[in-house]
């Protein structure tokens, strides 16, 4: 699709900063130009500068941009002139004009400027907050799916890094219709991509570098994503050389435990849990992510052959798959299932990739809700582990704890962004600090669309809806509750028309709203019943009671043991349950600890503080119950 203008917005505000700027603020951040409508005087020179964000003292600041100067210049004619630059474009929220007396806010219009791709899925709920995510995941898609998929719109890269598109690539699907941006990208990465090199890591190529896991694997999980979200098989055979090459070029590269261990790997990248050397690429070992890879795209492969019938090269890449799972097993799985590197998405990538063994899967999935538990019920991730944490917890039976990370609303999360004014995705869970200081690494953008992936979960595990057969042939709506969120819903269009899921808990009611495009089947799980409905196309509504409740509670596992010990009733039951706990003098060190953290060094204290947390609840409960 051709870069179109798609939206016009006026100004917010306009005022004077500390530094004596005068700005102009268009309340989000985008991608586009500025139009600008004025009658000067002749030889009258006016600069336009564009800045994502204020500092903390109010001022313009343009330092996320790094060299890349953003400035338009006018010299005006004398008369009434509609003036907007071309062949450039910028990412920015705010302008620091300069030539003009008095601004206006009729002179100035953001052309919000973006691939003109369609939109066809959209995703609701009563949190706003989460609204607010939604709105700012559409956002940063919309603001790099310009032409290719870029990084970054507003600073000195504007690059087709493969590696973000590539775990961003199911998100943006739902949202918007990818098939030709995607099929015209892919033709790109196919180019410049061979068996001697491999895979750039940015596409169009203009820096030469080749050859990551999760970067390069863009071209074997990108045609894949596009094949299951519209069921055309055409990407795959366009783009079968480049796929199986990709693994071929690995498989090239192994040594002689058949495991990829060289070349530079971009592990996952800003996590926040490694201490030292290069805290970017994170804590966990890079060859474990890149062999992590390397087995999931040979899985895609083998997948891929099938789908166009090339039975003999899905044997063969099965038989690859298989033997380099078993290597990696050996080399990073103790034979009591420990794993080599217990991060977050060590974890992650051992159970949502099916790489662990099945005896050890359950101890994984405790090593994963421990070190959560330990980062006190938060994330630690990136790039890698970020797309797959939630659906990994939510898979495997810990689903509220998954919707606990996802709720967060402090450093780090999703919702601390929001809560810091950010109307796009960032770069990093700290571009901006609670004190309002910024990153300075130099790399702090606040309109990348990595971290938007969590958008998957919202859509998949949330609203409920996932593809079963490419296309949406068959489908399954299987809503999971949240606590702080007590309706959701999306709307896709799939190629077979509009699906639809929708669902409430409150009141002592679950109801629920279905809608089966024709051609379709559909797998209607209802939350918290045993059965499983399988229809065809039309309209489904369901209501019946229940007794969950997904309002905020006052007390949690996240409540610090001084909460807890300012209710009467918690000191009871402590001396009830283990005498004379509560008047242990050890206990008043522990007032500013999490129940969370508190697990973290004594496990078998988990029962009991589960249970002096829902009496709590159930307390509050009722005295709400008797104000009604």
């Amino acid at each position: 699709e051709p870069v179109r203008v798609t939206q016009r917005l006026e100004p917010v505000g306009i005022f004077t900063d500390g530094a004596g700027n005068q700005v102009v603020d268009f309340g989000q951040n985008l991608t586009g130009l500025v139009e600008l409508r004025i009658r000067g005087e002749k030889g009258q020179k006016v600069t336009i500068r564009h800045a994502e964000l204020l500092d903390q003292k109010g001022v313009f600041y343009p330092d996320t941009l790094r060299t890349a100067k953003s400035e338009d210049t006018y010299i005006l004619n004398g008369e009434d002139q509609v003036l907007m630059p071309h062949f450039t474009f910028h990412g920015f929220r705010y302008l620091a004009v300069e030539g003009i007396e008095e601004l206006k806010p009729e002179m100035f219009t953001a052309c919000v400027m973006h691939s003109d791709m369609r939109k066809t899925g959209d995703f609701h709920c009563s949190n706003e907050k989460v609204n607010r995510l939604q709105e700012n995941i559409s956002w940063s898609l919309r603001d790099n799916f310009f032409d290719i998929p870029s990084d970054c719109p507003q600073r000195d890269e504007r690059l087709g890094w493969t590696g973000d598109a590539q775990v961003f690539s199911w998100t943006a699907a739902f949202n918007r219709e990818t098939a030709l941006f995607f099929t015209k990208w892919m033709r790109d990465v196919s180019a410049a991509s061979s068996l001697e090199k491999g895979v750039p890591h940015i596409v169009p190529d203009i820096q030469g570098t080749y050859s990551s896991a999760v970067w390069s694997d863009a071209a074997v999980v990108i045609p894949w994503v596009v094949y299951q979200t519209y069921g055309d098989e055409r990407i795959l055979e366009e783009n079968w050389k480049c796929m199986h090459e990709w693994v071929d070029y690995i498989h090239n590269h192994v040594n002689e435990n058949g495991l990829w261990m060289s070349g530079y790997q971009y592990g996952d990248w800003l996590a926040l849990d490694r201490e030292m050397g290069d805290k970017s690429v994170g804590a966990t070992d890079v060859y474990f992510v890149a062999n992590a890879s390397y087995i999931y795209v040979t899985d895609l492969v083998a997948k891929t052959a099938r789908v166009l019938k090339k039975y003999g090269e899905a044997a063969y890449y099965e038989v690859l798959r298989e033997e380099t799972l078993k290597s990696f097993r050996e080399e990073y799985y103790t034979s009591r299932g420990r794993i080599v590197s217990e991060t977050q998405t060590g974890a992650i990538l051992s159970l949502y990739f099916n790489l662990a063994r099945e005896k050890d899967r359950e101890r994984i999935l405790q090593i994963l809700k421990t070190n959560i538990e330990n980062h006190k019920n938060h994330l630690a991730t990136g790039f890698v582990g970020t797309p797959y944490l939630c659906h990994t917890l939510s898979e495997n039976g810990e689903h509220e704890l998954a919707a606990t990370v996802f709720m967060k609303e402090d450093y780090p999360s999703w919702l601390y962004a929001v809560n810091m004014g950010a109307t796009t995705i960032w770069e990093r869970w700290n571009s901006i600090m609670p004190d309002g200081s910024f990153d300075v690494s130099g790399m702090n953008s606040l309109n990348h669309y990595a971290y938007g992936s969590i958008g998957d979960w919202m859509y998949r595990k949330v609203a409920g809806v996932s593809q079963l057969k490419p296309g949406y042939k068959k489908f399954k709506v299987q809503p999971m509750f949240v606590k702080g969120i007590e309706e959701a819903g999306v709307t896709f269009e799939s190629i077979y028309g509009q699906i639809e899921s929708k669902w409430s808990c409150k009141d002592g009611k679950i109801c629920g709203y279905v809608k089966v495009p024709v051609n379709t089947t559909a797998e209607i799980h209802l939350p918290e019943k045993e059965e499983v409905l399988t229809v065809g196309s039309g309209v489904y509504e369901y209501e019946y009671e229940t007794t969950t409740n997904l309002t905020y509670e006052r007390f949690s596992m996240d409540s610090t043991m001084g909460e807890i010990l300012a209710q009467p009733l918690a000191v009871e039951m402590f001396n009830r349950m283990v005498p004379g706990m509560a008047d242990n003098p050890m206990l008043a060190m522990a007032h500013q600890m999490t129940l969370v953290e508190l697990i973290g060094a004594a496990p078998e204290a988990r029962p009991l503080y589960e249970a002096v947390v829902k009496a709590l609840n159930e307390v509050d409960r009722q005295a709400a119950g008797a104000e009604k």
